[in-house]
């Protein structure tokens, strides 16, 4: 199953990356730029990809929070093991 979830996992970051190229060479054509090019990048990636673009995201999200709360459950013991 880990296999399978890694191919399926590289192959929507495959067609994410492409959607942001092709999102970045629009936004270029377009002339959008400044503080307009990341909503503009956003939504037309998310579009290009079906909304696969944002489950990706959200699932990043969630995994970096994960991680956050490891460590911090980590330093914490730590710190109480240490006296401080």
């Amino acid at each position: 199953a880990r296999v399978e979830e890694r191919a399926e996992a590289e192959a929507e970051a495959g067609a994410v990356q492409a959607a942001i190229e092709t999102a970045l060479g629009e936004a270029e054509v377009a002339g959008v730029q400044g503080r307009e090019l990341t909503p503009y990048l956003l939504a037309r990636v998310a579009e290009l990809t079906g909304g696969a673009s944002l489950a990706a995201n959200i699932a990043l999200v969630l995994n970096n929070a994960r991680q956050g709360a490891a460590i911090a459950v980590q330093l914490a013991s730590l710190q109480r093991s240490a006296g401080g």
